[in-house]
């Protein structure tokens, strides 16, 4: 997996509205801080946070539509995500989400908190990934339904 992929994947996330420069801008101010705190460099310590953060199942939700509106049963069946971009991408997601639910303080300081906790095996996006494997768990009765391909 290339570099870049990933450095596109986080700044795609990042942006709102259409706006990539302010994205980039976030994603470089946060490098550069972080590179000043610590003694390693921008690029190991985010590999490290996405590793720690990396989910190997997700939960596809699939609704019973034969059955009334009222009564539909939604059932989570447990997948394998075999493609490493698309971990990597939930990986970046469960980062970002954690950032989005702190308050105060500016975007790129809660990034540099996010990765540097997530690096250290700690913080939220390792509970929703381990809260996340604990569902699938439960479920793997569910697994006879999964096509392996």
């Amino acid at each position: 997996m290339k570099k870049q992929e990933i450095k596109n994947k986080i700044i795609n996330n990042i942006m709102k509205h259409g706006k990539k420069k302010v994205s980039e801008a976030i994603l470089i101010k946060s490098a550069k801080k972080l590179q000043k705190n610590s003694n390693k460099q921008f690029k190991k310590i985010m590999q490290l946070a996405l590793i720690n953060s990396l989910p190997t199942f997700k939960l596809h939700k699939i609704e019973n539509k034969k059955q009334k509106k009222r009564n539909r049963k939604i059932i989570e069946i447990p997948a394998f995500i075999s493609k490493p971009m698309s971990r990597n991408s939930n990986a970046i997601k469960f980062i970002l989400y954690n950032i989005e639910k702190k308050k105060s303080k500016k975007f790129h300081v809660k990034l540099n908190q996010e990765i540097l906790v997530t690096a250290q095996s700690q913080g939220n996006a390792i509970e929703m990934k381990n809260t996340l494997q604990k569902q699938v768990l439960s479920k793997r009765h569910f697994f006879n339904y999964y096509r392996w391909k």
